[in-house]
């Protein structure tokens, strides 16, 4: 598969506010202060997803489907769930339980969506794409990036940053190589009309997921690393910081310590590390209120699986960023290829499966 190449070509701060682009859960504001403590969601109306392995007192349910290969997901204004898949389609899913139904299409290689109030911005292999909320479907798709380099891997996910500047990850050309163009194996930085404010962290082989964390303010990356090193090395996650450096190609780090090897001077330490060859890819600070309490503030991130097939991967890992070293802890498997996550409006995470077309919601039953 194309897109496995580009995955897995290794299996690789602003005012305060919100940038969650989906309502608050409304069970949140359905009880006054006097009722007493606000009663526990009820399960989803939706099929249980077989196959699926979770924790005790977690169910996973199938929220979607229809949509081979998704890549991301995300609520727009609307209270929808916007998704892209790697064929080049734009869909929504116009409500839990029902299918995705495609919006926009031959966009090319799709792998990020972030909404800032009705527009939406897709990032599209070698750019990014601005749409507009018209209705119950979308205009515009103009071009507002052109230009990034491409090759082995490409421009991935986007972030909307509280001060309303975005940034997008960027994968390199090659495996191991010196590369020719700053921007590559990068985090870049966009200001809010899309003028580029340059690379935040370099050195990072293929930076596909980005997540913002509420609580210390801090954008988080997970980077996939290089192939050629056998079981090593680890892939991983730091935080975002300009100047940052993730040490691609001369510094990696190893599983499941986190310690660094190679030319390392000056390189960023892992704060996570996951098994190696597996793509971390998707990552999502859980910030609802539906999961018990010691799930507040973890970080989830989905494992694609390794390039050269089998078992390994295809799972989401759950993190707890509390000193040292973290290292991605089962959460859910049984998926074929997970790799989009978000979190819903009832507060269960949603699991976007790109080997299986499902969208699988976990929730917590106690």
């Amino acid at each position: 598969m194309a897109l496995a190449a580009l995955l897995l070509g290794a299996c690789s701060p602003g005012p305060t506010a919100s940038v969650s682009a989906h309502p608050s859960p409304s069970k949140s504001r359905s009880a006054s202060p006097s009722s007493g403590p606000t009663p526990h969601p009820s399960p989803p109306n939706l099929p249980v997803a077989a196959g699926i392995r979770v924790p005790s007192g977690f169910q996973a349910y199938v929220y979607a489907g229809g949509l081979p290969t998704i890549t991301a997901m995300a609520f727009g204004p609307d209270g929808r769930l916007y998704l892209t898949e790697a064929g080049g389609t734009l869909a929504v899913v116009p409500a839990p339980g029902q299918a995705a139904t495609a919006i926009a299409g031959r966009l090319p290689t799709p792998l990020g969506l972030v909404w800032r109030g009705n527009d939406l911005f897709v990032s599209v292999r070698g750019g990014v794409r601005a749409f507009h909320r018209a209705g119950q479907g979308l205009s515009g798709g103009e071009a507002v990036v052109t230009g990034l380099p491409t090759g082995r891997h490409q421009n991935d996910n986007l972030l909307l940053l509280p001060n309303g500047d975005f940034l997008l990850g960027l994968g390199s050309t090659c495996d191991v190589c010196s590369e020719g163009d700053s921007r590559s194996a990068s985090v870049l930085r966009f200001h809010g009309d899309w003028s580029y404010a340059g690379v935040v962290v370099r050195g990072a082989r293929n930076p596909y997921g980005l997540a913002w964390r509420q609580s210390d303010q801090h954008a988080y990356v997970t980077i996939n690393g290089q192939d050629n090193l056998g079981a090593q090395p680890a892939d991983h996650m730091i935080a975002v910081s300009g100047g940052s450096d993730a040490g691609w190609p001369r510094c990696w780090p190893s599983f499941p310590e986190g310690a660094l090897h190679g030319s390392c001077a000056g390189v960023t330490p892992p704060l996570a590390v996951f098994t190696p060859h597996t793509s971390a890819d998707g990552i999502v600070f859980y910030e609802g209120t539906e999961f018990p309490a010691q799930y507040q503030d973890n970080a989830f991130v989905a494992e694609w699986g390794t390039n050269g097939g089998g078992s390994p991967g295809r799972r989401v890992v759950r993190v707890t960023l509390d000193g040292g070293v973290a290292v991605g802890a089962d959460f859910a498997t049984g998926f074929d290829h997970p790799l989009a996550l978000e979190v819903a409006q009832n507060g269960g995470l949603l699991v976007g499966d790109y080997g299986s077309g499902r969208i699988v919601e976990i929730f917590s039953l106690g």
